[in-house]
């Protein structure tokens, strides 16, 4: 167990050895504990003439329960029990123990094979610098080699891209914003999971529905949720509470929190923008659309939602130069003169660092991204955020927008190769690696399963709070629909909208211009 956890191969022989009794005595009982059940045998050659020992499951189940009972002899002890003489929830070696918990993962069965190695494409994001600091973990539970890339968001994709024109890829899978999906399918960048999912009998319905759905188009599934994140309000507890205010459920609501807090101490602003030039604005407008009850384009009505999965013709025409968006643009407007001063450049970084330093009393945020203080007891907001969903504008419904990544296939890979590629994908995709990633300071899960575990719950009370969005109906994907036009999209939005908050440009020509221009592009792919 000890080997298992350490992500250390161990042989045969080495554990006759460390039985310190007689070698054929050693290796009878290490035969024994095969049969029943307890450990694995597994080829870590080609040959197949050597072999590795993993714990099965079950052995892991009963490690886990020894660790109970050592738990409840130390809390009998100490007297941490009940008045009923239950034993109550207290810290044990740093994590809430309970007997629903997700086990730690067990190795493959059947390895991927130590002769192969398999390269995963991925941004710089903390689910996927989490794999990098464990690869040799991976390589014993998978039984290969994994090597992990990491690139910031737009080198991501400019070399998924690249890789698509390649005569073989050089990658067995990649991490893929949920956007793209539309663009990546579409010019056959990525490979549809459909047959093989229906040949695996795979069964997806432990997923939340949004990040699952957000990882398809047009009825095909193209990847799996890994490391899904909801955009958010992130509001200083105490500042609001000094204050007298609550945290705001609409729009109004947050202009009036943002200018009474705004200076009321040095230094510190009512509220910290993503108003960046380009991309990060740009997702701003579209994001801030949809608190105010449309999307940046014409998808077919839901209910009281939209259809992002099924987009054609007349879906494709944008609406930006609608009442509706001339709300939103005048709301960015007026909340800017309560932003921080430096709002006009930020990135999704320079915007969580800035309100991580205590210089902002709100922020939008991505889940994924709490970390930042959540997980920093030096920062003025540890302990003191109180997380949100968007507020909503008038007459609109609460609508927070859900991104972040899931695991794809390259087009074209060779049969055995798609073969290996979907076993990793599956397995990297399990409830007990997803409790693995958050356990190692990923604030996120895409499972429902994961979520509802007692020591992912302990870590932090965010994931159990986007887990109750989720079964609200408050997750939602068109807010950034995933067409291939999105990079186009953002492009014309980053500068036009951009004009606006710098004040060269009307809120009016502005919307006005990036209509016109969104339009000659759909108009000039034939979409109407």
């Amino acid at each position: 167990m000890r080997r298992h956890l350490e992500g250390k191969l161990l042989t045969v022989t080495s554990a006759a050895m460390a039985a310190d009794v007689p070698y054929g005595t050693a290796m009878r009982r290490i035969s024994e504990l095969i049969d029943e059940g307890l450990l694995h045998k597994r080829p870590k050659s080609r040959s197949g003439k050597s072999f590795s020992l993993h714990p099965t499951r079950k052995l892991i189940a009963e490690f886990e329960s020894f660790a109970m009972q050592l738990k409840a002899t130390v809390g009998n002890t100490f007297g941490f029990t009940t008045g009923d003489g239950e034993l109550g929830d207290f810290y044990f070696g740093g994590y809430y123990m309970a007997s629903r918990t997700l086990p730690y993962p067990n190795a493959m069965r059947v390895g991927v094979g130590v002769d192969k190695t398999i390269r995963i494409l991925s941004p710089i994001d903390p689910t996927f610098k989490t794999l990098s600091q464990v690869s040799s973990n991976l390589d014993e539970l998978c039984g290969t080699n994994i090597e992990i890339v990491n690139l910031p968001l737009d080198e991501l994709h400019d070399e998924i891209m690249a890789n698509a024109k390649r005569p073989a890829s050089q990658y067995d899978l990649m991490a893929v914003d949920l956007p793209w999906i539309g663009q990546l399918s579409t010019e056959g960048v990525i490979e549809s999971l459909n047959d093989i999912m229906r040949a695996e009998r795979y069964n997806p319905s432990d997923f939340h529905t949004a990040a699952y759905r957000g990882s398809s188009w047009n009825n095909s599934q193209y990847g799996l949720p890994i490391q899904p994140t909801v955009e958010l309000l992130f509001c200083r507890s105490d500042l609001f509470a000094e204050a007298g205010l609550t945290c705001p459920t609409s729009t109004d609501e947050l202009l009036m929190a943002a200018r009474v807090l705004h200076r009321s101490r040095v230094d510190l602003s009512g509220i910290v923008m993503n108003f960046g030039r380009g991309t990060p604005v740009a997702h701003t407008f579209m994001q801030t659309l949809a608190d105010f009850g449309q999307p940046i384009i014409n998808l077919d009505p839901i209910g009281d939602d939209f259809n992002a999965f099924e987009i054609d013709k007349e879906n494709y025409r944008p609406l930006v130069n609608t009442p509706v968006a001339q709300d939103a643009a005048e709301f960015l407007i007026e909340l800017s003169e309560f932003s921080h001063k430096e709002s006009l450049t930020c990135n999704w970084d320079r915007r969580i660092s800035l309100f991580s330093k205590g210089e902002a009393a709100m922020t939008y945020g991505w889940s994924i991204r709490a970390a930042a203080f959540e997980l920093n007891e030096e920062s003025p907001a540890h302990g003191n955020v109180n997380f949100v969903p968007h507020p909503h504008g008038p007459g609109a419904r609460t609508v927070s927008p859900i991104g972040g990544f899931s695991l794809a296939m390259p087009a074209g890979l060779p049969p055995e190769r798609q073969k290996a590629s979907w076993k990793v994908m599956e397995y990297l995709t399990r409830p007990e690696m997803l409790k693995w990633y958050v356990l190692n300071g990923n604030l996120t899960s895409p499972r429902f399963s994961t979520s509802a575990d007692p020591e992912v719950q302990a870590s932090s009370s965010l994931i159990s709070q986007v887990d109750a969005m989720e079964r609200r109906g408050e997750l939602q994907t068109w807010p950034r629909p995933p067409i291939p036009e999105f990079s186009d999209l953002l492009s014309i939005l980053g500068n036009e909208v951009h004009l606006m908050l710098q004040g060269a440009l009307s809120a009016k020509d502005a919307l006005s211009n990036a209509q016109n221009r969104i339009d000659a592009i759909m108009r000039a792919r034939g979409h109407y």
